[in-house]
């Protein structure tokens, strides 16, 4: 996921950066069609591997351990023994439902409440897979002062960036919990949890992935709950396309999505992999620490595969997980905390 408060060294920075997570998407591109395959000369390809189906996969953030199991696809022939030709294109801070309506990329990598929110004002756009079976966003707290529940928060100072306030409303409305019960402290869009280390405030609403890694690693100690723990259902890390794509070019997404499938298990398996292939080829470039990308990808991995999917595969998309998203959705627009696109059929499950 996208996280502006961690620095690539591993240390806390400020960065003006809006990541995803429950944000409204605007100015969607709805140019052109996803009918072409499309390569963007920016993106990564590798050498020798011009043969198969050319297509462009749309990241949403920059290149850390996030896509390990994308490169390992790559890497590994994995697209290419599928019959592709595959260019990963960077995602930091690009519009990713305006890239792939436009037919710039045949898949991108988004977020469910962010595709959905691009659905409402136009797009064409479907869900065909969800690499975060549960979404990231965490409530972190000091170990020595663990909150343990949505209602440890009454009465505390919670950190909250701007962009993440759509989140938090809804995660407070999934959890009856008034919003003058609790004091938002609002961290604009450029601080970092070091407010939580320095104790200006009790908690800090992150990613699972991200800071509790870095704090961890200053030597302060942390308490988690993830926010799909309690009601806030919301895949992450979805795989979006358009429908004309998935009208014209089925067959190239079905064979996408498999290699997709066996490179995040080559990550699962040996996630080890999945970090030399990231500093190998990004990690070094970005002055990314690889203490904390080995954490990030070790934590990412518990979301990605669950009961579910060892049993369906991964990315698979529960009926009753999307029910829960569209549930969460809905009452979200019932709160008028966000405009979404809440019908099933958003999600499509005939790629997998």
């Amino acid at each position: 996921m996208r996280d502006p408060s961690v620095q690539k060294d591993g240390t806390l920075t400020r960065r003006a950066l809006i990541r995803g997570g429950m944000r409204i998407a605007g100015g969607v591109a709805l140019a052109g069609s996803a009918g072409s395959l499309l390569d963007i000369a920016s993106g990564t390809r590798v050498a020798g591997a011009a043969t198969g189906t050319p297509m462009s996969f749309q990241l949403g953030w920059l290149t850390n351990t996030e896509f390990a199991g994308s490169y390992l696809a790559q890497q590994d022939g994995l697209y290419k023994k599928q019959g592709l030709d595959v260019t990963i294109l960077p995602g930091e801070g690009v519009d990713v439902e305006g890239i792939v309506g436009a037919g710039k990329a045949l898949v991108g990598d988004s977020n469910a409440d962010t595709c959905s929110a691009a659905v409402a004002q136009g797009a064409d756009l479907k869900i065909i897979g969800a690499k975060y079976q549960k979404n990231p966003f965490c409530i972190i707290s000091s170990a020595k002062k663990p909150l343990k529940t949505p209602r440890d928060l009454v009465g505390k100072r919670v950190g909250v960036n701007a962009y993440n306030f759509t989140g938090w409303s809804t995660f407070l409305a999934v959890n009856g919990i008034d919003k003058s019960k609790v004091v938002t402290v609002n961290e604009g869009y450029t601080a970092g949890p070091e407010a939580l280390a320095e104790g200006r405030v009790d908690a800090w609403m992150g990613f699972i992935t991200n800071e509790p890694t870095v704090l961890e690693l200053s030597g302060f100690a942390v308490h988690t709950f993830l926010l799909a723990d309690f009601g806030y259902e919301v895949y992450a890390d979805i795989y979006e396309t358009t429908s004309t794509a998935i009208a014209a070019h089925k067959d190239e997404l079905v064979a996408f999505m498999r290699a997709e499938r066996e490179g995040w298990q080559a990550d699962l398996n040996n996630p080890a992999a999945g970090l030399a292939v990231t500093m190998a080829r990004y990690g070094m470039k970005l002055g990314l620490s690889s203490r904390q990308q080995k954490l990030e990808n070790s934590a990412q991995l518990a979301l990605v595969e669950t009961a579910y999917t060892r049993k369906a595969g991964l990315f698979a998309m529960d009926p009753a997980g999307v029910a829960r998203n569209i549930k969460t959705l809905r009452l979200a627009n019932s709160k008028k905390i966000g405009n979404y696109y809440t019908q099933p059929d958003l999600f499509d499950d005939s790629i997998l």
